[in-house]
């Protein structure tokens, strides 16, 4: 049986450590030709690809089919179609359908024209396949962030909008599209014909009577439904519980074709007040079955830019990861919203953990690890939350005490478990 959770182990020849020949399970697990700041995510649950992705002649075709001829571009901070039909082929060629969903890996695409090894940034892929679930984007974004700040990276904030289901999407383009109209003589030649072709393009657009017109300019999160609504309140309450500053950008929208829901930036400000966007991340819920897949898969990914060692080796290019030796459960939304927080807590002490996030259900999370033998589980549950507290259980005697959030740490290392 194939483990559904952290670790998930997307291809069947995946570079982890085996077991050792005296039968026991090995301490750590070994990652090689990798980007050795992967290890964040590794405690948020992403798996790291072992070998760079490639958009192939196939992709450009999808993608043109879908209507997007545009060219990927390897340091391009928003997704392309064309990466995400790279994305939804991979992951048919490793039968990660097999797989209990969601999905969760980190990958790089593998530059090519004269980007290649000539840039000093570079960028990683993260992904969530098979989970509608808000606590993906607020994932997603917590690593994104535990990653920046890693890299020195201090002054940043997220910008977040939302375009909602397709209906909902359907209905701002065309009262963005009669906006418009009602100000085409406003417009320069070059905009009127984009108006035709893509109204949303005007909303970035930066000639100074389209800058003007969108500051007037109807939003997306004015047109959601009843479930799209809800979906984003949700990020956003994560986003609260973590402290993390952020704030709606109306002007913040993705590739049409396939964008749906959610939609973010992680942005640094600069020493003189500017911003700059350093991750990127969209939906993409309804894209699976229009590239040919018998289902959807709802997915979100992002996009991480990054420095580029200039000493980098193969030898470099390598992680060493504690095998955990604790799975985490939670019950219910409120425990839901802390749990990011636990979770950045033991990382910051070095103490992975097994853990299913985007699952609700109790049984369907105990399910996850069977016969995996973790000698210790955390529990979140509704009242532990609003106390501030977990439970930590050894799985083979039952032994169980209370212990608050801000002792866990201290208190996991005392079990060696650190």
């Amino acid at each position: 049986m194939k483990p559904p959770i952290q670790p998930i182990v997307p291809e069947r020849q995946f570079n982890a450590v085996k077991k050792q020949k005296s039968g026991r399970t090995p301490t750590h697990i070994e990652y090689k030709n990798i980007d050795p700041r992967i290890e964040t995510a590794l405690y948020y649950g992403f798996t790291p690809l072992s070998t760079p992705l490639s958009i192939t002649k196939e992709d450009h075709e999808k993608a043109k089919m879908l209507g997007d001829a545009s060219k990927a571009d390897s340091l391009c901070l928003m997704p392309t179609l064309q990466e995400k039909a790279a994305m939804f082929r991979y992951f048919e060629e490793k039968h990660m359908s097999e797989y209990g969903h969601p999905i969760m890996f980190s990958a790089e695409f593998t530059p090519s024209g004269k980007l290649k090894d000539k840039s000093d940034k570079h960028r990683l892929t993260f992904e969530i396949m098979g989970s509608n679930k808000s606590i993906a984007e607020a994932t997603l974004i917590q690593t994104g962030l535990a990653t920046l700040k890693n890299e020195g990276h201090n002054e940043l904030s997220v910008a977040l909008n939302s375009v909602g289901d397709r209906e909902s999407l359907n209905r701002f383009v065309r009262e963005l599209t009669n906006y418009y109209r009602k100000h085409i003589a406003s417009l320069p030649q070059a905009c009127k014909t984009l108006l035709r072709k893509n109204p949303i393009e005007l909303l970035t657009c930066d000639h100074e009577k389209c800058r003007t017109l969108a500051e007037e300019a109807p939003q997306s999160i004015s047109f959601l439904g009843d479930e799209s609504r809800r979906h984003f309140k949700e990020v956003l309450e994560f986003l609260e519980e973590l402290e993390i500053p952020f704030g709606i950008d109306p002007k913040l929208i993705s590739n049409r074709l396939f964008a749906s829901e959610t939609l973010f930036e992680i942005r640094e400000t600069t020493e003189n007040g500017t911003t700059r966007p350093l991750c990127s991340g969209v939906r993409y819920n309804t894209l699976g079955k229009r590239l040919g897949l018998k289902r959807e898969v709802p997915s979100i990914g992002m996009n991480l830019l990054l420095s580029r060692s200039k000493k980098e080796s193969a030898a470099t290019r390598r992680v060493l990861f504690k095998r955990p030796s604790i799975f985490f459960f939670q019950l219910g939304f409120c425990a839901k919203l802390k749990s990011l927080r636990v979770i950045e807590t033991l990382r910051k002490a070095g103490i992975p953990l097994y853990q299913s996030l985007n699952r609700d259900k109790l049984l369907s999370q105990v399910s996850s690890i069977e016969n995996m033998k973790i000698p210790y589980s955390i529990i979140l549950g509704q009242r532990e939350a609003l106390e501030n507290s977990v439970i930590v259980r050894n799985t083979q005697n039952r032994a169980q005490e209370t212990v608050k959030l801000h002792q866990l740490a201290d208190h996991l290392k005392k079990l060696k478990l650190a």
